[in-house]
């Protein structure tokens, strides 16, 4: 049974911050060196030295970046930069964008969620982590007892109960009501009427939760509270440090995006793009697109097109060899992919697009495998992608659809894992809007 639970949250102080909208960044794992840099240089309170701080040369065991974060952290909360709400409450969280010339809204809540190990009961994973991300976010939370950015996860609503609750509260003036660079406009309510939080709560609690996002944060979350559970005699489940930050979404929601992850392929010895187009005819129809300088751009958004339209009943991926050469690559036999596949794989997970294309084309016919996946860039915008092969000596990029929602939950409530990078969430939640802080012998419960 999934647990929901309303909590004291953490906000920036308005009356001490006038422009909120340069203190927030996305999620830590989406910013590179150089966003960092400005994110420091934009305002002195800037997230980014809670989530993201910098290293220095001469950080030691006693002077490292996750102390600082913790030194932030209380340092703001004490001059009152940072301030704590006085009764508990679940966060409205709404999000408006545009996806190309289409506009969305999504609309989810922010609360605490129980924690419990990813498959055993009511929490679904659907990506592969690694040591090293949760060894960071484990480090931060250690030194700052907090929940610093919001895990973000995926319910079912179909019958619009909890959505109900959520856009009554919409009414009011927002807390807080920022625009990013991407021109996401990020709005937050609170709701703190005890019979909604009451609702909320009663509706959640049979509900099965899939991380979309932040699956290293909830693995951290997990092995923290385990090494302070082992110092607890009297561990309850109720302590503050059983518990995690989560937003939750609706899948039916209709501003739920998923962008596709597009491959880059690099470094590759011997490799011959006539042959390689050759080879493909194992298992693709292939369709050339015909391009020059001039109709590049054109050619591209067709193909991609196509690709859309096709990808509703069959598997496809778009291709592109340098010197305006753009393919469209139809698979022509499923079952002999399947046997391809470890034979306890669920279905769903043979039928993933990104699978395909690793059994067929990296695998069989350009020789990449898991252990030389450095092989491989991946980049969300085709036009990048392009310029990779153009201008950067890549040697072939492949465009794919983006993964399908009911594919994620076939294959998450299979207890499976998606191949890393088979997913992008749009947009991403803003970091900075709502802190957890984990407050050691406190008890969390209705």
């Amino acid at each position: 049974m999934v647990k929901v639970f309303p909590f004291e949250g953490i906000l920036y102080n308005k009356e001490k911050l006038k422009n909120l909208s340069k203190v927030f960044t996305p999620p830590y794992d989406v910013i590179s060196p150089q966003e960092q840099d400005g994110f420091y240089d934009i305002h002195d309170f800037n997230f980014i030295r809670l989530i993201l701080g910098k290293e220095f040369s001469g950080d030691g065991e006693y002077n490292n970046k996750y102390i600082r974060s913790a030194a932030f952290l209380d340092g703001w909360l004490r001059h009152k930069l940072l301030v704590k709400d006085q009764k508990p409450a679940f966060y409205l969280y709404e999000q408006r964008f545009k996806v190309g010339s289409k506009k969305y809204s999504r609309l989810g809540f922010i609360g605490l969620l129980r924690l419990e190990d990813m498959g055993r009961g009511k929490v679904f994973p659907h990506e592969a982590t690694h040591s090293r991300p949760k060894l960071d976010r484990l480090q931060l939370m250690r030194t700052t007892s907090a929940n610093l950015e919001s895990i973000f996860s995926l319910y079912n609503d179909e019958k619009g109960k909890v959505g109900k609750i959520l856009k009554k509260f919409m009414k009011r003036k927002p807390l807080i009501d920022v625009s990013d660079k991407d021109k996401v406009v990020h709005r937050l309510w609170k709701i703190d009427r005890k019979p909604a939080i009451a609702k909320i709560v009663k509706e959640m609690k049979d509900k099965a939760v899939f991380i979309a996002d932040g699956h290293h944060r909830y693995e951290a979350a997990l092995r923290f509270k385990n090494e302070l559970k082992l110092k607890n005699t009297k561990f309850s489940e109720e302590e503050s440090y059983n518990h995690i930050m989560m937003y939750f979404t609706s899948m039916e929601d209709k501003g739920l995006v998923i962008l596709p992850i597009h491959r880059v392929i690099r470094n590759l010895a011997y490799f011959d793009s006539v042959r390689f187009e050759s080879d493909l005819g194992q298992f693709y129809t292939v369709e050339q697109y015909k391009a020059n300088k001039k109709t590049a751009e054109r050619t591209r958004k067709k193909l991609l097109r196509d690709m859309e339209k096709q990808g509703t009943d069959k598997h496809c991926f778009g291709l592109y060899l340098g010197n305006y050469r753009y393919f469209l690559l139809t698979l022509k036999d499923e079952k002999m992919v399947e046997e391809m596949v470890e034979e306890e794989k669920p279905k769903a997970w043979k039928k993933l697009d990104t699978n395909i294309l690793h059994f067929t084309i990296f695998d069989r016919l350009l020789a990449i495998s898991q252990e030389t996946e450095d092989k491989v860039i991946y980049v969300k915008d085709e036009a990048e992608a392009v310029q990779l092969v153009d201008e950067k000596g890549c040697q072939a990029a492949f465009f794919l659809n983006p993964t399908k929602i009911e594919e994620i939950f076939a294959i998450a409530s299979k207890l499976e894992k998606m191949p890393q990078k088979s997913t992008y969430f749009y947009p991403k939640l803003l970091s900075g809007l709502v802190i957890n802080k984990i407050v050691h012998g406190e008890k969390i419960k209705l």
